[in-house]
């Protein structure tokens, strides 16, 4: 077909097939670009009350104890580790759902370009085509030839598909490490504790044990002395007669 049928019936069935596969492209990306805004705005809640909750101290905490170490679980901690999987849920949705759709309507699009508009029209690609083109090659490029027409190149090519899954892994692992840091900052003075503790134990040097004397030793022990000190301090028996005379003879 030559650029002139565009006015007849026949052109103008393919110029209307043509907009409705446009249109059905641009559906089905309005319908990811929501779950995206949706799992964002998730996020950005969730770390909000997060950020409030987490000022007002230990009201919103609960402790418990894992391998003899006292823990504080913060309700922040909960909540970013709940707005990682809601993520992952939109992920899901929008990758296996409404990108495989809008990936069915892009390919109908393309091959209908290639076969019905692009000859009418006499260009190389049609715009689905071209868009196509620029999003798939990170490097992608068209250059005008002698003719008037864009010849198009690129070499790197990286999909939609995993861009898209490039964004949700980046997401995640920012959630991921504000969860891990947020259990350690409200742990802090818990790990601090116990290594003051440990360090006061490990400078701290052990005596020996003593044994108490109990009160039936202790009362032996006094009355002992007493007779020990009424012994040294009793005065010496006088000498007999007997003695005397008998020490006088010799």
């Amino acid at each position: 077909m030559a650029p002139e049928d565009l006015g007849t019936d026949k052109g103008q069935q393919i110029i209307e097939i043509w907009a409705k596969s446009v249109e059905t492209q641009m559906h089905f990306n309005e319908m990811q670009v929501k779950s995206r805004q949706l799992g964002l705005t998730f996020v950005t809640a969730a770390l909000g009350v997060g950020i409030v909750l987490l000022s007002e101290g230990d009201d919103f905490s609960f402790s418990f104890s894992v391998f003899g170490y006292d823990l504080t679980l913060h309700v922040s901690v909960l909540l970013t580790a709940g707005a990682m999987l809601a993520l992952q849920a939109v992920k899901t949705l929008d990758l296996n759902v409404y990108h495989r759709m809008l990936r069915g309507a892009v390919t109908f699009g393309e091959d209908f370009e290639r076969n019905c508009l692009v000859p009418m029209v006499g260009l190389r690609k049609g715009m689905t085509c071209s868009i196509s083109h620029f999003s798939r090659f990170t490097d992608a490029s068209a250059q005008e030839d002698e003719t008037g027409k864009n010849h198009y190149g690129g070499n790197i090519k990286v999909s939609a598909h995993d861009k898209i899954r490039s964004f949700y892994r980046a997401t995640q692992g920012f959630l991921a490490l504000a969860a891990v840091a947020l259990l350690i900052f409200t742990n802090s003075s818990s790990f601090g504790s116990v290594s003051d503790t440990k360090k006061l134990d490990a400078s701290t040097p052990s005596t020996p044990s003593t044994i108490e004397p109990t009160s039936s030793t202790a009362g032996a022990t006094d009355l002992n002395r007493q007779v020990e000190n009424s012994d040294a301090t009793a005065p010496t028996p006088s000498e007999s007669p007997t003695d005397k005379a008998t020490s006088g003879s010799n």
